[in-house]
């Protein structure tokens, strides 16, 4: 009998809670006022030294959704029978513990990153977890966990203890009163999603109400239609190699430098970071600028080894079997007698990496997690100090015994967290995150001459064509953008770039080139012809234009630029205003110029820019039987 009453009290408390309205309030107004209070946080990280006036329309949106959150359910638990207003009160206790995490783990990406966390990135997020769990553990502060413990505490533990005391000094409201509190839940909602012009959408948007805008905003990013003549481009015949008369057919070693941005991109520094480069450099074929054209490393390995866009997705489709519209440098010159390799110092369990080497066309593969790691340091989250793949390529070489070879090296050192275990830092600036990177890249410097004297060691020098480029550059808040894949200014897609021929004089170009020139140069170095009805960029060795270059981030509509010549246009699709910049004589982008500028000009930049990316789009649509997304 003692059981069934216990059981009835808790089935009449749970249909019936008391003190639901004094409940409601100490549920739903703390995690309001922690999205205002992290919204000022953030806005003092990026916008130190604001006027009240900018401090106000930057936290306006989340000051209107918290007030929203307020007034819905407080409606919700106002009207209905009993039963109903229980259940709006238990739905309220998880969608508040649900917003609140979601508002602190919002908060540490836009503080970690300077962008919003889109429901994009969470998805991708989940599709890689255990692939990201170092990534999330290296992360993860006592800050971060100390608010996740008081969104716990203040939406299950405070609303029982203090609903008492805040129920009696709040009078029951009258029907009015009530329907002015769901009109103005609703007034608040829609008011949350306005921006004023003078800011930045994507900073002044509640991560709640941007979870919801962006789709919205992709959905109208682009042209509904592609370029007439991509259909055509898919049903050209596949592409090939064929020997150039009268030249030697040479060997080929590409070496991608992870998240490694232009030396003219650092800040001054009190001495050389990348002087290995700086001297290779000289002696070597360079664009004036060399550049990322989306500055993720899946994506960047695609374009630098296929000559063509990469997908444009957050699903790691180049790894996908037979996802590519075209055979890539590997597999051409595997046609033509060549052993191919490549070797990555990260670990193969993220992006499918293992899938990517095997769909750009290499027949041998290796990561850090099959090398032996003993007297070598962890250089961050995703693998070791690249000299660990010094062996095995060695080795490989050995094995290879004089047939001709391309072979491809990926660092890792350069990646965030830049934490080089066990390593004694030069100093070369004062900022203790960036001298991290600068060490970290002043490494992977050094990698490139021992892979050179190694080469040397192996008589293999003088037969063997050199392409050291970047997947991306890497920020460090230049422009209020941390870290790479929305990086759109220079540090995010200024990259080194040169192709070294020891049989040939250093050449520098008076035009920039992006990683889509690698093949077609790479190709004409080592002696061959490419023949394709696919239309390439123009190699650097012609020297032909190589027309305005497209870069774009890596979320769908949050930016793009092309680089015309020494001029500059960035699109932000209507986040905030457009941008134009000299690089010539402003490298930094610090004076934008998009006000004096010809709008026929930037009309005309734009519109290549976002034709470019729809007929990426289209074209591997088409290659995989789908239909876009327009």
């Amino acid at each position: 009998m003692r059981i069934m009453s216990v059981h009835r009290a808790f089935i009449s408390r749970l249909l019936a809670p008391r003190h639901v309205r004094g409940r409601l309030l100490v549920l739903v107004l703390p995690v309001a006022l922690l999205g205002v209070w992290l919204k000022l946080a953030r806005i003092d990280r990026f916008y130190p030294g604001s006027q009240a006036a900018d401090i106000a329309a930057k936290a306006w949106s989340e000051a209107a959704f918290g007030a929203a959150w307020i007034l819905l359910w407080a409606g919700l638990v106002a009207f209905g029978p009993r039963w109903y207003r229980a259940a709006a009160l238990l739905a309220a206790h998880v969608a508040t513990l649900v917003l609140g995490v979601f508002l602190v783990v919002s908060h540490e990406y836009v503080m970690k990153t300077g962008n919003p966390l889109t429901a994009e990135q969470i998805l991708y997020a989940w599709r890689g977890r255990g692939e990201l769990d170092a990534l999330l553990e290296s992360q993860t502060s006592p800050a971060t966990v100390g608010l996740l413990v008081w969104v716990a505490v203040s939406t299950t533990v405070l609303p029982p203890l203090l609903a008492g005391p805040v129920s009696r000094v709040l009078r029951s409201p009258s029907r009015l009163v009530r329907r002015a509190v769901a009109a103005g839940a609703a007034l608040l909602l829609a008011a949350s999603a306005w921006s004023a012009p003078t800011v930045s959408a994507a900073f002044a948007l509640a991560p709640p109400v941007q979870l919801v805008v962006t789709p919205l905003r992709e959905a109208s990013a682009y042209p509904d239609e592609p370029s007439a003549d991509v259909a055509a481009d898919v049903a050209a015949p596949d592409s090939r190699l064929e020997p150039t008369a009268g030249e030697d057919q040479r060997n080929l070693v590409i070496i991608t430098l992870e998240s490694h941005r232009a030396t003219s991109t650092l800040p001054e520094t009190r001495q050389p970071v990348t002087p290995v480069l700086d001297a290779l450099a000289a002696d070597s074929l360079t664009p004036s600028r060399g550049y990322s054209i989306l500055p993720h490393t899946s994506k960047a390995l695609t374009a630098i080894h296929c000559g063509f866009a990469p997908p444009t997705d957050h699903d790691n489709t180049e790894a996908d079997a037979g996802s590519l519209p075209l055979p890539c440098l590997p597999e051409l010159l595997a046609e033509q007698g060549y052993s191919t390799a490549f070797f990555q110092s990260a670990t193969e369990n993220f992006e499918r990496r293992r899938g990517t080497a095997r769909n750009l066309g290499f027949e041998s593969f290796r990561s850090m997690d099959s090398m032996d790691k003993d007297g070598f340091f962890r250089a961050n989250y995703f693998g070791y100090e690249d000299d660990i793949m010094l062996g095995p390529a060695r080795d490989w070489l050995d094995a290879v015994d004089g047939s001709p070879f391309q072979m491809s090296l990926l660092t890792v050192t350069g990646h965030h967290d830049y934490i080089l275990h066990g390593q004694d830092l030069i100093d070369f600036v004062d900022d203790p995150l960036l001298n991290s990177y600068l060490n970290a890249i002043h490494y992977q410097d050094a990698f490139v001459g021992r892979v050179i004297e190694m080469f040397k060691e192996l008589g293999l020098y003088e037969d063997t064509v050199f392409v050291v480029t970047g997947d991306h550059g890497e920020g460090f808040g230049e422009h209020r953008v941390f870290q790479h894949d929305n990086t759109i200014y220079e540090e995010g897609i200024r990259i080194p770039y040169l192709v070294h021929d020891p049989r040939a004089a250093g050449v520098r170009l008076d035009q920039p080139a992006n990683q889509l020139a690698v093949l077609p140069t790479a190709v004409d170095a080592i002696g061959f012809d490419l023949v394709s009805e696919h239309e390439y960029q123009p190699s650097l060795l012609s020297d032909a234009p190589q027309g305005p270059l497209v870069a774009t981030c890596w979320a769908r509509g949050r930016c793009t630029a092309v680089i015309d010549g020494d001029r500059k246009l960035i699109h932000h699709f209507g986040d905030r205003r457009d941008e134009v910049f000299d690089l010539a004589a402003d490298s930094g982008e610090l004076t934008d110029l998009a006000a004096d500028s010809d709008p026929r000009w930037m009309a005309e930049m734009r519109d290549e820019a976002l034709q470019w990316y729809v007929d990426a789009e289209a074209w591997y649509a088409a290659h995989r039987g789908e239909e876009t997304t327009d």
